[in-house]
């Protein structure tokens, strides 16, 4: 049954295609919503609405992973890349329930891109 959840293939056996990532199969185990890869929790990055001072929201970074709220992952790898194809499939604003001018794309892209460089919290 575990086998089933974490994409391992076949239920009995565990062949079958696994989960990419290279972290092995602990701990939960997220799709990102760009590439639709699915992948450990720690290899993706995690993005919500976070409220802001005029009182809307807005799309944030989450980096510890704890913001309240609905929150859509991203591969922590090619996170830029993934961006562009969420943006263009519309998956992150499906994901996050919102409507497009809520998601500033250039600032989440750059604070992606800060992110890259640092190693995994997790």
């Amino acid at each position: 049954m575990a086998d089933r959840y974490l994409g391992g293939g076949h239920a009995r056996t565990g062949e079958g295609p696994g989960i990419a990532g290279g972290r092995g199969t602990s701990g939960p185990v997220r799709t990102c919503v760009g590439c639709r890869t699915r992948r450990v929790k720690a290899d993706l990055v995690r993005i919500c609405m976070a409220s802001i001072a005029d009182g809307g929201q807005r799309a944030t970074l989450d980096r510890a992973g704890r913001l309240p709220g609905r929150g859509a992952y991203l591969c922590r790898q090619t996170s830029p890349g993934c961006l562009l194809a969420a943006r263009r499939r519309r998956s992150l604003t499906r994901t996050l329930r919102v409507s497009d001018h809520l998601i500033d794309w250039d600032g989440l892209s750059d604070q992606l891109t800060e992110l890259e460089d640092e190693p995994s919290p997790l």
